[in-house]
């Protein structure tokens, strides 16, 4: 029967990970460029539309199946199931990020390591949806009977290969062995017949729902079961994920231009991780065999001269830098506001009021200059340069009701710590600026309560002092493959730039209860600092919200259970 095989590198012998009949292989032979392989491309056409493949690589955010079993089981049968998932896409997601699927040409890579999706996601005008740390259980194994890493030709054929392999199967037992307890935790911390929930415009326990309520707003007890289910499900993973190394298998679906496409692939080629260097090749493979004149730069000599471009700089800067004696301050600060408008200033929010206001009286004042509307601004009464800023932003109903443009000329630079698992979930906010360290071991990590209280603790210190171990080690001759082993545990800085239009975004976007608690706390502290120094700009950020809930998620999962039955979903 064919096969579909993963291979961590050229040389592999790969692994057998789905079959199929020969009808399903001729089936998936008309949508996608290779059956036989983790990375391949979706044909468009009439067989898959956009919404179709939009959908599809959706869905890799909530399930374990592979994008060709998606395909068969799903999407195939049902012509109508693209437009079906869309229709009702606000109901299980409530973002905008998964109706970016549905342009570009759609790619998948599965069975890739956490740390390869980075730098593939770190190419910012694309878009990409990966399976979830927070909704998908980790603890499945390849057909091998392995667990789900990636197995690093470098570290494999170091002095260290046995110890890697080691040390991989014994996170992920602890990871799979305690994920029950942990969520029977949660259940007796939170128990289901305690939980008040928002249903409409009423809140009630589940021993209080009336048949009337029921048939007002078609939900049941069996439904708010399956939301408070969902909500401790969420929040066990939330927690057990900082066990997971960087070298956990995901899935991730992108969906970007040609011209993405050549920048993100030669940047892979140039990476000094062997799994970068071949997930590029297969995707350039994948690519030719649809667009082949769009890609065709990258094999030629501007493709090399431009990564030979990055290879260099990238290790002359280290170099150069080797010199440096650093000792790491592990600030107890997780948010520091570092640069904003009117630093300095005797008061700060004054200069944004002139900033801001400038700018709005620039956009409406037609034939002003920038320099005279600033000057007019500043010159104004406080009390008219107020109106002019309430009135330029309105009356905002909802998050989703955006600020203007105006709001882009107030800059902000934060230097953030946090756990890598929560980088993970703010990276993919690319309009802003980010740039990462290294994933390492030498900012440590914190014991979660929680792993306290289920007697996990020691099992927990014990594998994060073999985590940094083993890191140390790598660490000297292949720093970059050390990343491999390091746990979503474990903290690391990035900086993030971004206006304060796209802070209004951030952060009321993730302060929502529906939140991992951990990105949650940098955004709520992101706008506390922002309110700090500018209380004119916090002030219309109506809808960052500051509450701290551990079943945050079940007011989401509620609404969602609602809407679902509303549109018999």
């Amino acid at each position: 029967m064919p096969a579909s095989m993963l291979k961590f590198s050229e040389d592999d012998n790969g692994i057998e990970l789905e079959s199929f009949s020969d009808d399903e292989a001729k089936n998936l032979e008309r949508v996608i460029t290779n059956t036989k392989s983790n990375i391949f491309a979706w044909r468009l056409g009439e067989d898959l539309t956009p919404e179709q493949v939009g959908a599809l690589l959706s869905r890799y955010s909530r399930t374990v199946l592979t994008g060709k079993r998606l395909f068969l089981k799903e999407f195939l049968p049902n012509k109508s199931r693209g437009r079906e998932f869309f229709e009702s896409w606000l109901i299980d997601y409530g973002d905008d990020s998964i109706q970016e699927m549905a342009g570009g040409l759609p790619m998948s890579c599965e069975f890739v390591s956490n740390l390869a999706v980075k730098e593939i996601e770190d190419n910012r005008m694309g878009s990409y949806i990966e399976k979830s740390s927070r909704y998908v259980f980790f603890d499945k194994k390849l057909p091998n009977g392995e667990y789900m890493f990636y197995k690093d030709p470098d570290i494999l054929s170091s002095r260290f290969g046995d110890e890697y392999l080691s040390l991989m199967h014994s996170l992920f037992d602890s990871y799979t062995g305690n994920l029950q307890r942990m969520s029977d935790y949660i259940k007796s911390e939170n128990p289901f017949d305690n939980q008040s929930f928002r249903i409409g415009d009423i809140s009630v326990k589940a021993s209080e729902l009336t048949d009337e309520m029921s048939e007002k707003y078609g939900i049941s007890v069996e439904d708010l079961k399956k939301s408070y289910d969902n909500a401790v499900k969420a929040n066990a993973l939330d927690f057990m994920r900082d066990y997971l190394p960087m070298a956990t298998l995901t899935h991730v679906g992108v969906s970007a231009n040609a011209r993405v496409y050549d920048g993100m692939i030669n940047k892979m080629l140039a990476s000094p991780l062997a799994e970068s260097r071949w997930v590029a090749k297969s995707m350039l493979a994948e690519l030719n065999k649809l667009v082949p004149s769009l890609t065709k730069r990258i094999g030629e000599k501007h493709g090399s001269d431009y990564r030979d471009f990055l290879s260099s700089r990238s290790k002359e800067i280290r170099e150069h830098l080797s010199w440096f004696e650093t000792q790491p301050i592990k600030s107890q600060n997780s948010v520091d506001l570092i640069e904003y408008a009117g630093k300095g200033a005797a008061n700060p929010d004054l200069e944004a009021q002139i900033m801001l206001s400038g700018a709005i009286l620039y956009r409406f004042l037609d034939g002003i200059s920038f320099t005279d509307a600033l000057d007019k601004a500043a010159k104004i009464k406080q009390e008219e340069r107020l109106e002019i800023i309430r009135k330029y932003t309105g009356v905002r109903g909802n998050r989703r009701h955006r600020v203007g443009r105006a709001f882009e000329n107030l800059d902000y630079l934060f230097d953030l710590k946090g756990r890598i698992g929560i980088y993970r979930d703010l990276q993919r906010h690319r309009i802003g600026t980010q740039e990462r360290q290294n994933f390492t071991t030498i900012l440590g990590y914190d014991t979660r309560k929680e792993f306290d209280a289920i007697g996990i603790s020691d099992d927990y210190k014990s594998k994060m002092a073999q985590v940094a171990d083993l890191y140390t080690k790598l660490n000297e001759t292949l720093p970059y493959q050390a990343q491999y082993v390091v746990t979503y545990g474990f903290y690391t800085r990035w900086y993030y730039r971004a206006n304060a239009r796209q802070l209004f975004h951030f952060c009321e976007l993730r302060s929502t209860p529906s939140g991992h608690p951990d990105y949650r706390k940098i955004a709520q502290d992101m706008y506390t600092k922002v309110r700090e120094m500018h209380p004119t700009v916090a002030s219309y950020m109506n809808f960052v919200n500051m509450d701290d809930k551990q079943l945050g998620r079940l007011e989401s999962e509620i609404r969602i259970a609602v809407k679902r039955k509303a549109l018999s979903v």
